[in-house]
């Protein structure tokens, strides 16, 4: 869901997307947004600062058995309505699972009383321990203390904790950089950017990170210039690379659609030939690579699929209920992008097989499913949409005299923001409409 918050920093309006359940099983992208600290953060367009909401949380992960709930001291909300509160969270994230997903250990979460358990326990299933959690936090500290120490102080901290000064202490470093600029501390981040080139230069990480980055740089240059067909090329740069399994993992990233069935037949063919050629040690790591490149590739799949069956359950709960908009509502938290794909591709089929009623019911559930997501918005966010797709600018000017209590200086902000932000969205008429709101807007709220 999105909320509206004041930027503590500037006082500008803050929309933000707002997550309380996070169910790893269904989304697991949700999880590495939160381990990256990037999870209920609203960041104010107007000055740059990010703030971490406060707000209950609800986390099940069911290949672990967890499921607990966390809410903030600083809401201060009595026992009873704390109660009813995880009563509700417990019921959404139920609610969200087919009867056969629904296990007894939901029925009575785990109380996390801190955010710092809640994360720990979290990292735990990551197979992070507690001695590893409070390595990390030494190594924050010393970023902090780095960030602002004299040259002298430096010198000795980086000699006297040179065990620390491993590839993750070189991330933190890179997130800190990134802090420092969003919050305009110029110095603070130039002293960062020469902390990090010399740990490139010095530590054994670091020149391990480099190597990395040129092996990986090689490959995106050398891809560029070739175009299309890179499976030959891919198949080159992971046999010079064939020891360090991070920049063969890179490499794969990057070639993304090109680790088709052509190159499976090109690296079986190496395989063979290294086999034959007495290599037997070099043709097992790349048959190794091989069976983990087919099982990862199985994985995604039945991933996808699991995913279109629980869309295409809950697409048929809508269209086989009484009353479609009560199901819609009663399954608004299923409503996700599997599911929208689904029903697109059903609402084409349709058409092409002729089958206009289907396709009729089909394309008034998805406008349903619009209608319903563009009521759950702030009612600023529905309104700037509103004037967007206005036909003209009479319609618009109609559209801020019924709505008097939005078209404030506020909302004139956001509407700037925006108009920042699509700039660079390469669409000239959404920077045309948006860039007339704002004129109309600064006569309107003048």
């Amino acid at each position: 869901m999105q909320t509206q918050i004041r930027c503590p920093q500037c006082q500008a309006p803050v929309v933000a997307d707002i997550h309380q359940v996070i169910d790893v099983g269904q989304n697991p992208e949700l999880k590495r947004v939160l381990l990256g600290g990037h999870l209920n953060v609203a960041q104010c367009r107007s000055c740059g600062l990010a703030s971490q909401l406060a707000t209950p949380l609800l986390y099940h992960d069911p290949a672990h058995e967890l499921f607990m709930v966390y809410v903030p001291m600083e809401l201060n909300l009595p026992h009873t309505e704390r109660e009813k509160l995880i009563g509700q969270l417990v019921k959404q994230a139920m609610d969200s699972l087919p009867a056969e997903q629904r296990r007894g250990y939901m029925l009575q979460p785990q109380n996390i009383i801190s955010m710092q358990t809640f994360m720990e326990k979290v990292l735990e299933t990551e197979g992070i321990t507690p001695e590893m959690i409070a390595r990390q936090r030494k190594q924050m500290e010393l970023v902090q203390t780095l960030a602002t120490a004299d040259k002298e102080v430096t010198d000795i901290l980086l000699k006297e904790r040179a065990n620390e000064l491993d590839e993750a202490f070189i991330s933190m470093v890179q997130s800190a950089i990134g802090s420092a600029e969003q919050a305009g501390q110029e110095n603070m981040a130039l002293k960062l950017i020469n902390l990090r080139a010399r740990l490139m230069r010095e530590t054994p990480a670091g020149q391990q990170l480099e190597k990395r980055q040129q092996a990986l740089h090689a490959f995106s240059r050398a891809a560029k210039k070739q175009g299309d067909h890179i499976q030959e090329l891919l198949l080159e740069h992971i046999l010079l690379n064939l020891d360090d399994e991070v920049v063969v993992a890179g490499l794969v990233n990057m070639a993304g659609q090109a680790v088709d069935y052509n190159f499976f037949s090109l690296l079986s063919e190496t395989i063979d030939a290294e086999q034959a050629a007495g290599r037997g040690e070099k043709a097992e790591q790349l048959a190794e690579l091989r069976q983990q490149l087919l099982d990862a590739q199985e994985e995604m799949r039945q991933e996808s699929q699991q995913m279109l069956e629980q869309a295409g359950q809950t697409l048929r709960a809508i269209l086989t209920a009484a009353d479609p908009v009560a199901a819609l509502r009663e399954h608004i938290h299923e409503i996700d992008e599997p599911f929208m794909y689904l029903l697109a591709a059903n609402i084409e089929e349709a058409q092409r097989r002729g089958h206009e009623e289907q396709a009729a019911a089909l394309q008034e559930l998805q406008n349903l499913i619009m209608h319903e997501a563009q009521q759950q918005m702030p009612p600023e966010v529905r309104l700037l949409n509103e004037l967007i797709q206005a036909d003209n600018e009479e319609e618009q000017r109609q559209l801020l005299r019924d709505n008097p209590e939005l078209a404030t200086a506020d909302f004139l902000q956001i509407v700037r923001s925006v108009a920042g932000e699509v700039e660079t969205s390469g669409q000239p008429e959404l920077i045309r409409r948006v860039k007339g709101l704002v004129q109309l807007l600064e006569k309107q709220v003048d």
